[in-house]
């Protein structure tokens, strides 16, 4: 069995200590892939909204611009680009206890 790195968020104040050999995932075998095409309708630019940051000056306007251009597949740019992901499904063993949504 090969070993996996899995990193762990503990949302709660209390300490919880894990021992060595504790199991906290499983992983199961992918069952099918199904590719989707993409279509992009040409480039993305920053919405002209977010050009007039009225309370930057020009300066820090354009390091803005150039922040959000160079990350700009990091956000949204219309509705349709929006929602679930369901490429991959997992499951949280939460014992007896209900899941809890945050």
């Amino acid at each position: 069995m090969e070993d996996i790195p899995v990193r762990v968020l503990y949302l709660n104040n209390k300490p919880k200590i894990l021992d060595k050999g504790d199991v906290i995932a499983t992983c199961e075998p992918v069952v099918d892939i199904v590719a989707r095409p993409q279509e992009f309708s040409g480039a993305q630019h920053v919405p002209s909204t977010l050009e007039n940051f009225q309370i930057l000056n020009e300066e820090q306007r354009t390091a803005v611009r150039k922040l959000l251009n160079e990350f700009q597949s990091l956000f949204s740019a219309c509705d349709v680009d929006v929602g679930r992901c369901n490429m991959t499904q997992h499951r949280i063993n939460t014992g007896d206890h209900p899941p809890i949504k945050q």
